[in-house]
């Protein structure tokens, strides 16, 4: 059953934006609840006992907890939570005998009043995000079982270079989150003969790749232990990736390949995400609803492409995609690490 409180904006002290920023607060929130947060709280008042009763429940709950680093703050509690039924945040809940207790504060990874369009007093509900099941957990692969976004980086940058271009490594990352073609964002748009320097562009990478990828690219640390973990909670599991062949020898190697029953890659459908179609035809494979389907990737597409699907969704900050470009796409949760999913699931 689902906890939710509702309240109302009002304005706070002005003294959370310098406490979110606070190198030791900041690293608590991505490491516990995968939210880099925007500077400042939202703050809520509860004004009815009906919300404030559920809200004394709430704080009997466990929760994670960030531990002052300076002698004069204090704990605070951190209970994962989502906006509006959009937004992943947290509400954070000093340990102070003296703070009030028909005050909720969030933090987000977005200014929440621009993201929601919150005009003064607006009514606002709070879900908890409670612990997760499912019957399969469906993963990408780049940024997500693979760190890889320093190959794609390599690959771009190495055949520009042969063409007498540049590349950034923030065009890169920004065009694996959106599901573009990088190549295309480096030539310009007014060259001549630009649609045949984007081809011999795409040729030059696809025949580094193979070599790059195994330079430059690597497993997630701790990735078959977190994979075996969700195997002893019931759940099976499956890969649903644009990526090429190549990088399931990575896999292969690191001795995972075979935690997956079932492996859609980009060569085994007609659309790629955010369509669908991957994630559909695993769980055909798979012979699992998409209500017993979660998903995990790094991007916003993969966000958009579970969400077409009918399955829940959770962000991971190991790839392209920060907690603020994830949030905007309305996660089911946010983690900073595939360490953090067995903790997030009951037994299936």
């Amino acid at each position: 059953m689902k906890v939710f409180i509702e309240g109302s904006l009002v304005h706070g002290l002005g003294r959370a934006a310098d406490f979110t920023q606070i190198d030791w607060v900041r690293r608590q929130l991505i490491e516990l609840a995968g939210i880099d947060p925007h500077p400042g709280t939202l703050n809520l008042a509860l004004e009815d006992e009906a919300n404030r009763r559920r809200w004394r429940q709430w704080r009997d709950l466990p929760a994670a907890t960030i531990e002052p680093a300076e002698i004069n703050f204090c704990r605070a509690r951190c209970y994962p939570v989502r906006i509006s039924g959009r937004i992943p945040a947290v509400v954070l809940l000093p340990q102070s005998e003296d703070y009030p207790e028909n005050k909720v504060e969030l933090v987000a990874a977005v200014p929440l009043r621009k993201q929601l369009s919150l005009d003064e007093n607006a009514r606002i509900r709070v879900d908890l995000c409670r612990p997760l099941t499912a019957k399969a957990m469906l993963f990408d692969i780049d940024g997500t079982l693979v760190d890889s976004v320093a190959a794609y980086v390599e690959v771009a940058q190495g055949a520009a270079e042969a063409f007498g271009l540049k590349v950034s490594t923030e065009q890169v990352r920004r065009a694996l989150a959106t599901g573009r073609n990088f190549l295309k964002d480096v030539v310009p748009q007014d060259q001549r003969d630009r649609d045949t320097t984007v081809k011999e562009l795409s040729a030059h990478a696809i025949r580094e790749w193979p070599r790059v990828l195994q330079e430059h690219a690597k497993v997630f640390e701790g990735l078959a232990e977190t994979l075996d973990a969700l195997k002893a909670l019931g759940i099976r599991l499956g890969i649903v990736s644009g990526a090429r062949s190549e990088v399931l020898e990575l896999l292969r190697v690191a001795g995972i390949l075979d935690r997956f029953e079932s492996i859609v890659l980009g060569s085994d459908v007609a659309k790629g995400k955010p369509d669908p179609e991957g994630i559909l035809k695993c769980l055909r494979q798979l012979d699992v609803a998409p209500a017993e389907t979660i998903y995990i990737g790094d991007t916003p597409v993969d966000i958009q492409a579970s969400h077409a699907a009918g399955v829940r969704v959770v962000g991971v900050l190991s790839g392209a995609g920060d907690s603020a470009m994830l949030s905007r796409h309305g996660p089911d949760r946010l983690v900073s690490s595939h360490t953090q999913l067995p903790a997030l699931m009951l037994p299936s």
